[in-house]
């Protein structure tokens, strides 16, 4: 199988956790673990908030509004 972050190789791993085995698959190169729950959880599909809008990490002059300018 295929990782999808590094294109690597993946190989059957058992993890042993809280006294239970979870059967998973490691990525041998960059060492991505996938099991049963990550796969689930990532293909839920959560929707953004529509009427939201982000703030630009760039060129906001919103937190330089009481700044004082050094001269």
């Amino acid at each position: 199988m295929r990782c999808t972050r590094c294109a690597g190789l993946r190989g059957p791993e058992i993890i042993y956790e809280g006294g239970s085995r979870v059967l998973a698959l490691r990525c041998i190169h960059c060492g991505d673990v996938i099991d049963r729950v990550i796969v689930l959880n990532r293909q839920r599909h959560r929707l953004p908030y529509p009427n939201r809008t982000r703030t630009p990490n760039y060129g906001s002059n919103r937190w330089k509004k009481n700044r004082p300018t050094i001269a």
